[in-house]
């Protein structure tokens, strides 16, 4: 855990170089191209040429006001890939950016140094805030312990040693009774011949004072909700899920997976941001699937060409996450899978647009006694990261982020047109055929697929 402490005091360590400033976007070093072209078969055909694209983003965001409306109507058609337009793109229609641009550096320093108390005030290590306790301790006592000897060297004058020994008894009688008369204890005589006798104490009393003495209230062996111990260990169980999970994240990206230094930070600010979310959502906390839905937002804000906004990526990343999830967080929760809101009634929602759509394949694969759960779980929860290489991913996430009928509008209907798309191997298919397919989707030009998707009418409109 020290390692974390350690990192996030690092992340923003200099707070007046948080900008993500407009010039930036006319001028931009080539990202790196982790991102390669899909490989569909089919390449897509955009309906207007990139550079003209990549032109009318940069003449909307450069405005002295950005179109919220407009920046959806473009990004629905995909984001290019270039001069870092996705990232700022994603983080102005997640909302985390504000639609003025002489708002941003306010808001980034905001955002960032909040981010970096949070991870502070929440990673907890007992066993080294002891160490810094014990330090400061012993600091403080070579301090006291010079000031005693600066006052007994200035004490000593060989001028007062006659008039001290003159003093001999007397001082000492003084200085006794001035002691006996600060002891509460021995005030509580009544006389002065009592202080000559022991005192006499409970030898179980005196044990079980040393006993509390020698064991602090706070230790590791504590069950108490209040103990720091207690907490500590807990938020270990915690992390070592996440752990689990970030490092089986995209196995097949370099970025994620490997030994490399560049490789372990990746995932080191991956775990503490989903630990950050779990510890500030404790009726959530974290769930398995979480990293991929993170995995999308860090990397295109890591691999953002302006280096401020790589350099905080972490936790713009956190902040977009906590947004994204806040649509789909009921599909995490167990206790709210019967609900209205659980992910339950979300594939209904799917079983009953594809009745609407289709319902000679909606009676096929009942028939067949397929359970929507076996595909449409994880396509929903996930919102199709695993479907998918991680390019169409993310392009599909242009489309899912941008759509003005709403995220979850635009998530079923991109499922329905996944099972529109294979309808007939679907039809000719048993269930092992079926099931198949459906968790294994055959490759595809995801444009197509969100072409489709557009020509469906909203969700709203169809269920009643």
């Amino acid at each position: 855990m020290q390692q974390y402490v350690k990192s996030a005091k690092e992340l923003l360590d200099n707070v007046a170089k948080l900008t993500i400033r407009q010039d930036a976007l006319q001028q931009r070093p080539a990202a790196p191209q982790l991102l390669q072209a899909s490989s569909s078969p089919v390449a897509p055909r955009p309906s207007v040429p990139v550079e003209s694209r990549i032109s009318r983003f940069k003449q909307e965001l450069l405005a002295s006001r950005i179109n919220l409306d407009e920046l959806r109507r473009l990004a629905f058609q995909g984001i290019p890939d270039k001069d870092g337009l996705r990232a700022i793109t994603w983080k102005l229609l997640l909302g985390y950016l504000p639609p003025d641009p002489s708002e941003w550096d306010e808001v980034l320093a905001h955002k960032r140094t909040q981010y970096l108390l949070f991870c502070e005030e929440l990673i907890i290590d007992p066993k080294k805030q002891e160490d810094e306790r014990q330090q400061q301790q012993q600091q403080q006592q070579q301090q006291g312990h010079s000031s005693s000897s600066a006052e007994a060297s200035s004490s000593a004058d060989p001028c007062s040693i006659h008039s001290n020994s003159a003093a001999g008894v007397d001082a000492g009688s003084s200085s006794s009774s001035s002691s006996a008369a600060r002891d509460p204890l021995t005030a509580a005589g009544g006389n002065s011949s009592s202080s000559s006798r022991p005192l006499q104490t409970d030898p179980l009393s005196a044990g079980a004072a040393e006993l509390k003495a020698a064991v602090p209230e706070d230790h590791p062996l504590s069950l108490q909700s209040t103990s720091k111990w207690h907490t500590y260990f807990k938020d270990n169980e915690v992390m070592e899920q996440i752990d689990r999970d970030v490092m089986r994240t995209h196995p097949d990206m370099h970025f994620f997976s490997g030994d490399s230094a560049d490789a372990e930070q990746h995932r080191r600010e991956m775990k503490r941001c989903l630990f950050m979310y779990a510890k500030l959502n404790p009726g959530l906390r974290y769930i398995q699937g979480m990293n991929e839905l993170l995995a999308p937002l860090y990397y295109l804000f890591k691999t953002d060409p302006d280096a401020t906004s790589g350099r905080y990526a972490e936790a713009d990343a956190f902040y977009c996450f906590v947004e994204l999830i806040s649509e789909f967080r009921d599909h995490f929760c167990q206790q709210l899978d019967n609900s209205s809101s659980g992910i339950k009634a979300t594939i209904g929602k799917l079983v009953a647009l594809l009745q609407v759509h289709d319902a000679q394949l909606a009676a096929h694969l009942a028939q067949q006694k397929v359970d929507p759960q076996f595909f449409a779980f994880r396509w929903i929860t996930l919102l199709l990261t695993q479907e998918f290489s991680f390019p169409d991913a993310v392009r599909i996430w242009d489309t899912l982020l941008a759509d003005p009928g709403g995220r979850l509008d635009c998530l079923l209907r991109v499922c329905l047109a996944l099972l529109l798309h294979v309808r007939q191997q679907l039809l000719e298919g048993d269930f092992a055929v079926i099931v198949k397919t459906l968790q294994r989707y055959p490759s595809v030009d995801v444009d197509v697929i969100l072409r489709a998707a557009a020509r469906l009418p909203p969700c709203s409109s169809v269920l009643v």
